[in-house]
């Protein structure tokens, strides 16, 4: 408005249309056309200055764009490209400085500026929605997380280069921020990340506001994202709520969208690391030194020092002890009731889960828990790769002693089958090497159940009756039923006859001989 105002009060003046384009910052053409227009609607050059009225109408009748019925050249060579120009930019989405380059190498010679001005023109290029500023978080209330790659540095020990990936966490409210630079985004370095971030920050935040990376969000939906169990025990553990964005929706956390560009760029473009734990140290410092120390763009306030003075306090406490992070697995018992988990056998009890039977497994540093069904089924002590740890409760009660290599325990459970029984069973076992009869113990146990307890121990005295104590033999008394026949009545001994009996030196002959010399 002001423009076209200037225009016409110089016309009025008396100024050709090359000063008054000189003067006012457009070309001759363009001042002309202001002039003619203004002459159409009645303003003379030496009459009375226009009025508000006419020099809106004025402004819309020269605003920027072709004039009626003109085509310039620029259109005629994008004529014919309009359904190219909608495929890429709607439905590939290409960036437009790509599709710059498309044309170009299909001989398209147009300048990047007239393009974005053709597509805008011909309606091809969707317009920015409008929207609203949303109000601002809570202090205290809410945190931003989120990955991105920063670059790659070479390892001065190993000379090996390395990758480097970035956590940030975000405060909405005070805008201060924390940096923890790492390899992979596993569990395990994402959650170190965290509670470096919350020892940072002195506290943890009420709301976690995270993308959908698969160690912490297992199924990515926009109304009920379904997170990891083991990311999902974390938050529990820390007392925040996971938060997880709509995927490709990067509003639904702006802050940390922003601040990984800023932090590639401000941080570590540029800088020497000489490892990744030295890279670490420096991120640390460079939030607080830099990153929390600056004027914030938006709020033209330091970051550093809102936090300090207004949400320090606001944020949950942390208790500074390093979360043991666990690893859940889901197993199958197998034959031998045992499971695997981290290359180490882990018993389960046979009676409720035998074999086949699908178990979650929760381990950390110091225990290994084990599920059905989410109840808890049995807890051992964490072993390392290659150990085991068995329960011989776990075991079935007919094969615990041989598992074990216990003739303690046959002995025991004979007992339970007769007197006799465990008599036998002790004289079974004894002598060096008791364990070489496990076998033949556990046969013993085996005949009880299927001869009856009655009839075993009635089998046991009769072999010991002979001092037999052989379990094939055994067993050969039972399958002829021998342990059912009475023993016969021992005969009394009938003493031989002293017809031919003599005192014993009667043999000595040398003593015969003396006796008859000193007669």
């Amino acid at each position: 408005m002001v423009q076209v105002r200037e225009v016409i009060r110089r016309w009025q003046a008396g100024e050709n249309k090359t000063a008054i384009g000189r003067a006012s910052g457009i070309s001759r053409r363009t001042a002309g056309r202001y002039i003619e227009a203004a002459q159409s609607l009645g303003v003379a050059q030496d009459g009375e200055p226009p009025g508000e009225g006419v020099l809106a109408q004025l402004l819309q009748r020269n605003h920027a764009g072709p004039l009626p019925g003109r085509t310039g050249p620029v259109t005629v060579v994008l004529t014919g490209h309009e359904a190219r120009l909608a495929q890429w930019l709607n439905e590939e989405r290409l960036k437009l400085s790509r599709i710059h380059e498309l044309l170009a190498q299909d001989g398209v010679a147009v300048s990047y500026t007239t393009l974005r001005r053709y597509v805008r023109r011909a309606g091809l290029w969707k317009q920015p929605q409008t929207t609203v500023r949303m109000s601002d978080w809570a202090a205290g209330e809410v945190a931003e997380m989120d990955f991105g790659r920063l670059g790659s540095i070479v390892d001065a020990a190993t000379g090996k280069r390395q990758t480097i990936w970035a956590l940030v966490i975000v405060l909405p409210y005070s805008r201060h921020q924390f940096v923890w630079p790492l390899l992979q985004q596993t569990l395990e370095e994402s959650i170190g990340g965290l509670e470096r971030g919350w020892r940072f920050f002195g506290g943890v935040p009420r709301r976690l506001i995270l993308d959908n990376f698969a160690a912490a969000i297992a199924g990515p939906d926009a109304l009920q994202p379904r997170p990891t169990r083991g990311f999902l025990e974390y938050s529990q553990e820390r007392g925040f709520l996971i938060d997880a964005a709509r995927v490709r929706r990067p509003k639904d956390k702006p802050h940390v969208e922003r601040s990984i560009q800023y932090v590639r760029e401000r941080f570590f473009k540029g800088a020497s690391f000489r490892d990744l734990e030295d890279c670490r140290q420096q991120a640390e410092r460079w939030c607080s030194e830099v990153a929390g120390l600056r004027v914030h763009g938006t709020t033209r306030q330091l970051p550093r020092t809102v936090f300090e003075a207004e949400e320090r306090l606001t944020l949950q406490p942390y208790d500074g002890v390093i979360y043991d992070v666990p690893q859940w697995k889901e197993v199958a018992v197998h034959p031998d009731h045992h499971i695997s988990f981290g290359q180490a056998l882990y018993s389960v009890p046979s009676t409720t889960c035998p074999p086949g039977t699908k178990l979650e497994v929760r381990g950390d540093h110091g225990l290994v828990k084990l599920y059905k069904k989410g109840e808890l089924a049995k807890v051992h002590p964490r072993r390392p790769r290659g150990g085991r740890a068995t329960d011989p409760d776990d075991y079935p009660a007919e094969k615990t002693a041989y598992a074990l290599r216990a003739p303690d325990r046959i002995v025991h459970r004979a007992c339970e089958l007769g007197p006799n029984v465990e008599v036998f069973a002790t004289k079974l076992f004894e002598g060096p090497l008791p364990w070489a009869k496990m076998r033949q113990g556990q046969k013993l146990l085996s005949l009880g159940e299927k001869y009856s307890a009655a009839r075993l121990d009635a089998a046991c005295a009769r072999a010991l009756s002979f001092e037999l104590v052989d379990v094939r033999r055994l067993h050969n008394i039972l399958l002829r039923a021998l342990d059912t026949e009475e023993r016969p009545v021992e005969e009394a001994t009938v003493p031989l006859g002293s017809r031919f009996a003599r005192p014993p030196g009667a043999f000595d002959h040398r003593q015969q001989r003396l006796v008859e010399a000193t007669a």
